[in-house]
Order: C-alpha cells, then structure tokens, then sequence
C-alpha cells in the first residue's frame, strides 16, 4: 500500500490519527497515540463506541473510550504503572499493511519503554472493519535475551444508551473476582444472563466461549482469542465522579467488556511471538 491509500491525519488537540472506510460505509477512527481506537461505526446501527465528550487528547494521555491498548501490565497487578505505557505512547502506522478497511501499528521497545519495562520487544496491532464486525489483533514478540512475562487487555468500551437495561450472556458457571474482595475470594456465575444494575468491576477466569451483548438498539456477538479471561466494568454512578475525564451522567452511556490476561501473566521465550484477538459482530 502507498502512504496515499491511508492517510494520517490531524484530529482532536492536533493528534495524528487515521480513518478507515470500507466500502459498505463503516467506518473506523485509530489515533497513533496508544494506537487507539476511538469510533467504530455501522451503517446499520451508528456508533458501537463509547467515546466521553471530557476525554483528554494529548501526549502521554489515555484517552477515556474507545479501546485502549493495555500491555505490559493490566491494572494495579504488577509493580509498573497501572493498565502499562503502551495505551499512553506514540506508535507508528505501518502502511504497508494497511489499507482502506484495515491498519496495522507497530511499536517496538525504546528509551522510552525501557524505563517503564526494562525488557526488549516488539509489538503489532492490526485494527479491521468489514460490514458489521470490528475484528482486533494484538501481537507481543518478545526481542529480549531472556523471558518476558506481562499481562494485557482489550479494553472495549461498549456505547449503550443504557447499560442497565441490557445483558450480556455467556458467563454461566464462571469462576469470577469482584475488584475490592481479596484476591483468592472467588464466586461462580449462576445465571446465563448478567445484568448490572450499578457499579461492577469484575474479572471472570477461563472465559473462552462467545459471549452476547444485548441492549435496547442492538445485539453484539463478542468472540476471543489468546485472551482466557473477561473483564466487565462500569464505574457506576458514585465512581464516576472521582474520573476527571469522563462526565457524571456518561455511566450509562457504556460497559466495557475486555478480552484480556488478568490471573495468568503470559510468559515467552527469547523469539517467541504471542497472539491476541477480540472481534464484534452485530447480529440479531
């Protein structure tokens, strides 16, 4: 592909960003910042997104929706910097693997990382629409002379005009962690169907299976690969208000439901190569 095929250009508070298109006419917006994904919308149903009006665009800033990139730490479950740097740095726009529909990002360790994560490696993201599914893939090759273990994370903000009104199905009999409870206080899901009438905060383990998002507007077939575990979070309407990016009333205006590696840390030998997917599909 020639850079002319998938242009870069200048968005929110001037930030690079670049825009994909596919002949159906959904469409796709990806920031370099974070390599972050900030729009995905369906001719069939609008904006699957959530993307807050107070988010922050800028250098080293995480921006609040869409879906951030989290590696090499998910949360507070290591000793760096909580969700990792890779969601709060530049990464480069490969164009010759990306095209209309798709895009493919890369960054690679530097002075930069090195301080954060002292270990050498090589990362690349491929962001791809076609009519009515978003597929994402994260690949983590490790370039150190030693192993390397680190967790990660799609983290997908869903858009719904009202997340208590809808349920997300495909968690029964999970094993699950409620964020607040110590670590080995495990519950199992019971029901098919998870709805959330507040806050939530949740991990559930070994989630391998398909899961479907259903609300008010639209249904959403979540599938995963590489990634065991779920992460279902909403900051709810008390703890909104403690995240200066994100307005008071914006809680119900999303769920994020995140493909991720929370209780077991990847580990990869020197030239190995790890492999991440999450896809969302509308369907009936």
């Amino acid at each position: 592909m020639s850079s002319a095929a998938l242009p870069i250009l200048t968005g929110q508070s001037h930030q690079p960003f670049v825009q994909l298109i596919h002949p159906c006419g959904d469409s796709a917006e990806i920031y370099l910042q974070g390599a972050h994904l900030t729009s995905w919308r369906c001719v069939q149903n609008g904006e699957q997104l959530f993307l807050s009006r107070q988010a922050v665009f800028g250098e080293g800033k995480a921006i609040r929706g869409g879906v951030p990139v989290i590696f090499p730490q998910f949360g507070a479950f290591g000793p760096g910097a909580k969700h990792g740097f890779a969601r709060n740095i530049l990464w480069q726009l490969d164009v010759q693997a990306s095209g209309a529909s798709c895009a493919e990002f890369t960054l690679g360790s530097n002075a930069q990382t090195l301080a954060a994560w002292a270990f050498n490696f090589a990362a690349r993201y491929r962001v791809e629409i076609a009519p009515g599914v978003l597929t994402l893939q994260l690949q983590i090759k490790n370039t150190a002379d030693q192993p390397i273990h680190f967790t990660s994370a799609l983290h997908t903000y869903l858009a719904s005009s009202d997340y208590r009104q809808g349920t997300l199905s495909g968690l029964a009999e999970l094993e699950y962690w409620d964020n607040g409870t110590p670590w080995d206080q495990r519950k199992i899901q019971t029901d098919n169907e998870l709805t959330i009438a507040d806050a939530l905060d949740r991990v559930y383990f070994h989630a391998l299976q398909p899961l479907l998002w259903r609300d008010q507007t639209r249904a959403l077939a979540i599938t995963a690969k590489g990634f065991k575990d779920v992460v279902v979070w909403n900051p709810g309407y008390t703890g909104v208000t403690s995240l200066p990016d994100m307005a008071d009333d914006e809680f119900q205006n999303m769920l994020c439901v995140e493909a991720a590696n929370v209780a077991e840390p990847i580990e990869l030998l020197p030239g190995d190569t790890w492999q991440g997917s999450q896809q969302l599909a509308l369907t009936d």
